[in-house]
This record gives C-alpha cells, sequence and structure tokens, in this order.
C-alpha cells in the first residue's frame, strides 16, 4: 500500500512538472531559443488566473484568458525582438533573461511581495487502491499527459507538423519549398508562450503565488529538457519530467527532502556527463 501512495504521487508530480515544463521544450527544442523568460511567463499566468478568479471570473475561463495573454505577450516579445536574432543563441538568452527580470520586477510592484492563493476548484480526494489522492492534482496530471500526446500527434500526423519538422532540420530547403519561415516561428514560439502561461494558471490551486514562483520551474524545466532531450517533445518530457521530479519522490522515502533534491540534480548531472544531448537524442 504504502509503494503504490508512492508510485502515485511520484506519477502526478512528474506529470505536472511535465505540464511546467513543456512551453519551454516547445520553444527550446523546436526554434533552439533559450527563453530564460519562461518561469516570469509561468508567474505572469498564475497572476492573471488570480486576478480573473477574484473578479469573478470561472476558473478554467481564467486559467485560459491567463494562456492567451501570455501567449500575446509571447508575440510582442518575439515580433520586437526575438525575431531579429534567432541565428544568435546567445543574444536570445541575454534578451530572454532580461524580459525574465523585467516582468518579476513589474509584478512586485503592481502585486507586492505578498502571498496570494486561488481557490481550488476540486477540493475533494479520490480513491486509487486505497490511496486518496488530491482529486484536482490527478486532474492537471491527466490533462498534462493528454496535452502532451495530443501535440505530438499534431507535431508527426498532422502536415503543419510535418513543415515544422522539415524546419528544424534544414531551413533552407523549407524556405525554397515555400514555407513561411518568420511566421511559422512566430506560431511556435507563441504556442511555447501560450503552454506556459496555461502552466502557470492551472498549478495556481496547488500552491501559494508569489513573484518568484516561476524561479523554480524554470531551473527544473531546463533540467528536464537538457537530460530528456533537446526536440524530444513526448518522450523526453516525460523521461526528464520523472527523473527530476518524479524520481525526487522517490528518494525522499528513505531520506531528507534536501538530500533527495541534492541526489536528483546529481544524477541530472551524470545522465548529461555520459549523454549530453540527453536521453532520447541520437548520439
Amino acid at each position: 500500500m504504502y509503494a503504490l501512495g508512492v508510485a502515485i504521487d511520484a506519477t502526478l508530480i512528474t506529470l505536472v512538472l511535465a505540464l511546467a515544463a513543456f512551453g519551454l521544450a516547445i520553444i527550446f527544442g523546436l526554434i533552439g531559443v533559450i527563453n530564460m523568460g519562461h518561469g516570469a511567463m509561468l508567474t505572469a499566468g498564475a497572476y492573471i488566473t488570480w486576478v480573473c478568479q477574484t473578479n469573478g471570473v470561472p476558473f478554467l475561463l481564467a486559467v485560459l484568458v491567463a494562456a492567451v495573454a501570455v501567449a500575446v505577450i509571447g508575440l510582442v516579445l518575439e515580433h520586437v525582438l526575438i525575431r531579429h536574432f534567432y541565428d544568435r543563441p546567445f543574444e536570445t538568452l541575454l534578451l530572454t533573461w532580461a524580459f525574465f527580470l523585467i516582468t518579476t520586477e513589474v509584478i512586485k510592484i503592481i502585486f507586492g511581495p505578498e502571498f496570494r492563493s486561488v481557490t481550488n476548484p476540486l477540493p475533494d480526494a479520490i480513491t486509487i487502491g486505497g490511496i486518496h489522492v488530491p482529486a484536482y492534482r490527478a486532474a492537471v496530471a491527466l490533462f498534462a499527459l493528454a496535452l502532451i500526446v495530443t501535440s505530438a500527434v499534431v507535431l508527426y500526423r498532422t502536415s503543419l507538423g510535418i513543415k515544422i519538422r522539415g524546419l528544424i532540420q534544414n531551413r533552407q530547403m523549407a524556405a525554397l519549398l515555400g514555407l513561411n519561415i518568420g511566421l511559422t516561428y512566430k506560431l511556435v514560439f507563441m504556442a511555447g508562450c501560450f503552454m506556459a502561461g496555461l502552466a502557470g494558471g492551472l498549478i495556481t490551486p496547488m500552491l501559494s503565488i508569489d513573484p518568484y514562483i516561476g524561479n523554480v520551474y524554470l531551473v527544473r524545466s531546463f533540467f528536464v529538457v537538457a537530460v530528456g532531450g533537446v526536440g524530444q517533445l513526448l518522450g523526453g518530457t516525460m523521461i526528464g519530467s520523472f527523473l527530476i521530479g518524479g524520481s525526487e519522490t522517490i528518494f525522499a522515502v528513505v531520506s531528507e527532502q534536501a538530500v533527495a533534491q541534492t541526489i536528483v540534480f546529481a544524477l541530472a548531472i551524470l545522465v548529461l556527463r555520459l549523454r549530453p544531448r540527453g536521453v532520447l537524442t541520437p548520439r
């Protein structure tokens, strides 16, 4: 029974982390932009959800508004700055890091440093094999799995996905075949920002909101993408999320939380030493 509880907790944490990291995986994996602003976008999604809900907007609609708003912010960022530096990854890293710092300070100025909370829309628990599981956390985990699988289907089974993968493999050839490179990059960047805002909104009932809520997820998301393999949206995101998030739950059974986190990050470093391009990326 105890082992089942640990397995369920590890699975839920893995899927929630996968949801938080997925927006970064899309942008970094598909168009090669190291989006250091990912954490700020998560934070913005959380605060927009809180603002909407405190003004009477139903929770799911508030999350959708947050995701769309962050996507629009991403569109402006991409159009004004990022699109001019796609061939210069270091510059995009600096630009998105500046966006992260500025956005975090703006959020602190507007909302202050106080902790805020969003009402849990599913406060009850469900029973799985005799184990009581928070209903909302389970719902978010299932949604994350469905979202990642659906995105993989779009990428590998639709004409849009074929065009995007063709762009990744050979941008010059894709342009010669008539693909609008600029528009495709813009759509991918917006999709990643949308996912970040969506994740930020969905995680709000599970923890308190503050201006630094996205920081932890930013670090963990980068480890997820790097360990799983850049461009490996489905398998890489899931494997990376388990190694960074799910395994921490397992190690915490036999050690303190801080020790478990240290073991997990040491394991991630070891994996990257042996597989620098990630677990699923060919050598």
